[in-house]
């Protein structure tokens, strides 16, 4: 693996955030013909987190068991798959996982089947598999527990509206709630508009979740309740014309006390992008802007100091998959160091103690790398 440091921003001196963090790295699959997502969950119930990597151009949805990572298939004689979430409803330890498939991004080519996967006696053997829906450009999909009681609901965001045409997709783009059990479509966002590439739940204030956006329109904070569900723009994102603006891929950190919001700006663009926030308002602060189709961004705190760091990648020419860490609670000055330089077109990352020993590692999917990579945290060691 090859490593290196990049400073960015003004110098941090000698100290320990200078010295790179360590990690032994894994090939957890190869051989896939087009990465795209990668799910951590846990479907045998035996307490460790599986790795699903959806291959967009595959046929077979497949998973990989913790700790040996043996191959087994999930579903079979698929095409197109997307995204896919799972979720415990029926508190067995086996979860239901949501999965969207026929993806196109022009939504007269784009199918968009919405199926259900549930678990049989041997959950090592394919699982079936009962269609709910069909959304053309069906894109995202997330559980989030609306309420706080743990009875989490199926939110579908498309990728564009069904009028929607490029390169403007000059339509307005809706967000779809399912509850299981009934799986009917309710729409509970309308007023999203061109370009929504990405949804996010999180617990923001009070006792349920709200719903972050990433789009064409920037940051959006969505809160459930009145349908439609109001929001509040938290930024406009990259502001260079459309196709070339707005917010592509959205991450809830922190920075100690202080609320971090991070995200790749514009649409599969350039840029990893940090906002800080200090009381209503939110600082702006590129860290990153030299990505060619930047996809892949995870958060979490791997060196145990309180403060998140940012892992990220992108799919295009001279890719590479780099981590960030901020110097302080400002959010304002970054160290960047590179853990793969060439070895993966990250096009999804994840941050889970994926070996069991207490520290977060880092799991990544490649596109045309066509991988699934484990870098396994070595700090204390």
């Amino acid at each position: 693996m090859k490593r290196g440091i990049l400073l960015l921003g003004a110098l941090v001196g000698t100290s320990l955030l200078a010295q790179p963090l360590r990690f032994h790295e894994y090939t957890v699959a190869s051989g896939l013909k087009t990465g795209y997502q990668l799910v951590a969950a846990d479907l045998n119930g035996d307490g460790k987190r599986d790795l699903i990597a959806l291959d967009e151009r595959g046929t077979e949805l497949t998973w990989y068991e913790n700790p040996g990572w043996q191959r087994h298939v999930l579903a079979a004689n698929i095409e197109r798959p997307i995204n896919l979430e799972c979720h415990d409803t029926g508190g067995d330890r086996i979860p239901e996982c949501v999965l969207a498939l026929h993806f196109e991004s022009s939504p007269e080519k784009s199918i968009g089947d919405v199926y259900v996967l549930k678990a049989g006696a041997d959950v090592r053997q394919p699982w079936t598999k009962r269609e709910i829906d069909r959304i053309p450009t069906a894109h995202r999909i997330r559980w989030i527990d609306i309420r706080g009681d743990g009875k989490k609901v199926v939110l579908l965001s498309p990728l564009v509206g069904a009028t929607a045409r490029p390169p403007l997709y000059d339509a307005d783009t809706p967000v779809y709630l399912y509850r299981p059990g009934e799986w009917k479509r309710e729409t509970v966002i309308t007023n999203l508009h061109g370009v929504a590439h990405a949804i996010m739940p999180v617990q923001w204030q009070g006792k349920g979740e709200s719903l972050l956006t990433a789009s064409f329109q920037g940051l959006r904070l969505y809160t459930p309740g009145k349908e439609p569900w109001p929001f509040v723009e938290l930024s406009k994102g990259d502001p260079r014309p459309c196709p070339a603006c707005g917010s592509s891929e959205i991450r809830l950190g922190k920075l100690g006390k202080t609320r971090m919001l991070v995200s790749i700006e514009p649409w599969h663009g350039n840029q990893v992008v940090v906002n800080v926030q200090h009381g209503k308002a939110w600082a702006r602060t590129v860290i990153e802007d030299q990505m060619i189709n930047g996809h892949a961004l995870a958060v979490g705190d791997l060196d145990g100091d309180g403060r998140d760091e940012i892992v990220s990648g992108f799919r295009g020419k001279g890719f590479r998959l780099t981590l960030y860490r901020s110097a302080g609670a400002s959010g304002t000055t970054w160290t960047a160091q590179v853990l793969d330089n060439g070895g993966i077109a990250a096009a999804d990352c994840k941050i889970e103690d994926f070996t069991g020993d207490g520290k977060p590692d880092i799991a990544c999917i490649g596109a045309s790398t066509g991988n699934v990579k484990l870098y396994e945290n070595l700090m204390g060691r």
